[in-house]
Formats: structure tokens, C-alpha cells, sequence
């Protein structure tokens, strides 16, 4: 099988690339990144010294796409990661590669009969109507109750049919936007997808920012004894989310690189 992962040299992609080269050595994968997060970068002989690919590339760009060989499957990995991007006025980056550069991998994938796997985010479930969701106190954390004003929700926690309207933020609306496409080529093209909404995700190797890679900025905070800041809620900290280990991660998208008839066309949550 040959597999192209975009976003190769991130956290995510990088570590599903070695994890599947690891379990599958006959598996041709390619990773196709263009460096900008920085600490990427490390990830290249990482994946060289596991016999990857790697292609200097930017999903913006449909020449970059040229230069690929044909793959029987894509996991699309890359994104524009930060909840924050964009509130500066400048959303042209952040629309041009989370929306523009998912159609450009989506037209590589038709165009090849490949497979895709796309990695959603949670954050496309909008944050007013969360707000509005009932909750009770307890002694270390808030918890969800049973009865709720809307549907898709429980005190188990958030399902896929939560209604989308609303505000959420502009990187969970180009990966909505995304999704909606993604529908369409698997609906009137024939192209076999998957989507997973992804919960907060954390691992080795992940390179932790306040608006990104929390569980690893937290660690590293309490490692070298610095204080940390809770916002919302009354600042009580009570706020509770599940982590998404990239290594379980990695289990769910190998079976269903190998199930994908199962699952065609799924919307998935994956994590918390």
C-alpha cells in the first residue's frame, strides 16, 4: 500500500507515518509538509531513518502535488492547528491552507482513486450552544447531566449529531467547511472518506503551546515549577476534557485504512 500523509512533519502525522511504517515495512508512505510550525523540522530525520518519504511541499499549492506519485490512500494531517488563528485580522493563512489545501489533497485523491481520512477537530461543535449545556458542580470538576436543552449530548459527554449553528471559531469553521466538502466528493464522486473529529490529542513529540498541544504545555509547566492561568468557568480550573494518546490515535485510523467499506463516509468523534 502507498499512503500519503500531509502535515507529515507534524506531531500527528509524523507519529501515525512511523507508527504505520513500523507495523506495516512494506507500506511506501509519503509525507508531505512545508515546515512552518516550528519544531517540525525535528520530525524530517525522524522520518527519513524509518524509511519515509519526506516531500518539502505546501498543501496551498496544487504544483506540489504534481511532483507526487499515485497512493492507494491519503490521511489528511494538516491544518492550521491554533484556536486563535486568524483573531488578528489576518485569516488568509488559515482559511487558504485549512479549506483551500484540503480541496487541493481531496482533487489528488479523486484523481488517483485514493482513499481519504481526514483529521477533523472537535472544535467544530459551536461554543455558545456548549455554553449553554447544564452541569453540576463537583468537589474537582464540572460534570454534565442528563437532561439538556438540546440534543447530542449527555452526561456521557458530546455526540456527532450536536447541533452545528452557531459561532465556534475560524479554525473550527474551515475544518466544518472542509467536512461539508469532503461530503460532497463522497456523495457525487465516488471517493471513499472519513472523518474524524479529534478530541485534544497529546503524545511524545508534541511541541506545546497555550493554543495548541495543551496537555504537553501543562507537564512542562509543573516540570519547571510555573503557575498556571485558568480562564472561563470563574477561573476554577473544574473544566474536564478526555485526552486522545496519538498512539490510540494511530489504532483507529490503521483499522480503518483496512475497513474503510465499514465506515464510508462516517463522521466520527475520536476522543473528548
Amino acid at each position: 500500500m502507498k499512503i500519503l500523509i500531509t502535515g507529515g512533519a507534524g506531531f500527528v502525522g509524523s507519529s501515525l507515518a512511523i507508527a504505520l511504517k513500523t507495523n506495516y515495512p512494506s507500506y511506501e508512505i509519503f509525507c508531505l509538509d512545508n515546515l512552518k510550525r516550528k519544531g517540525s523540522e525535528l520530525n524530517v530525520s525522524r522520518l527519513t531513518q524509518a524509511g519515509i518519504t519526506y516531500v518539502h511541499g505546501d498543501i496551498r499549492s496544487k504544483e506540489d502535488f504534481d511532483s507526487l506519485p499515485a497512493v492507494d490512500a491519503v490521511i489528511e494531517a494538516s491544518a492550521e492547528p491554533s484556536v486563535l488563528a486568524g483573531l488578528d485580522g489576518t485569516p488568509d493563512y488559515l482559511i487558504n491552507t485549512n479549506l483551500f489545501g484540503t480541496v487541493n489533497c481531496l482533487n489528488y485523491a479523486l484523481k488517483h482513486k485514493a482513499d481519504f481520512i481526514f483529521l477533523s477537530t472537535s472544535r467544530v461543535y459551536p461554543i455558545k450552544t456548549i455554553e449553554t449545556l447544564n452541569f453540576v458542580e463537583e468537589e474537582t470538576r464540572f460534570s454534565l447531566t442528563d437532561d439538556q436543552p438540546v440534543k447530542g449530548v449527555s452526561s456521557k459527554g458530546i455526540a456527532e449529531d450536536f447541533p452545528l449553528d452557531g459561532a465556534r471559531s475560524l479554525y473550527g469553521t474551515t475544518k466544518l467547511a472542509s467536512e461539508l466538502l469532503i461530503q460532497e466528493y463522497n456523495e457525487f464522486y465516488g471517493l471513499r472518506t472519513i472523518i474524524n473529529r479529534c478530541g485534544v490529542i497529546t503524545g511524545p513529540w508534541q511541541m506545546g503551546k497555550v493554543d495548541q498541544g495543551v496537555m504537553v504545555l501543562w507537564i512542562a509547566k509543573h516540570y519547571w515549577e510555573q503557575q498556571l492561568g485558568y480562564f472561563g468557568y470563574g477561573g476554577t480550573g473544574k473544566q474536564t476534557r478526555d485526552m486522545l494518546h496519538v498512539a490510540d490515535l494511530y489504532r483507529l485510523i490503521d483499522w480503518q485504512l483496512h475497513n474503510i467499506d465499514q465506515v464510508n463516509g462516517e463522521i466520527l468523534n475520536a476522543g473528548g
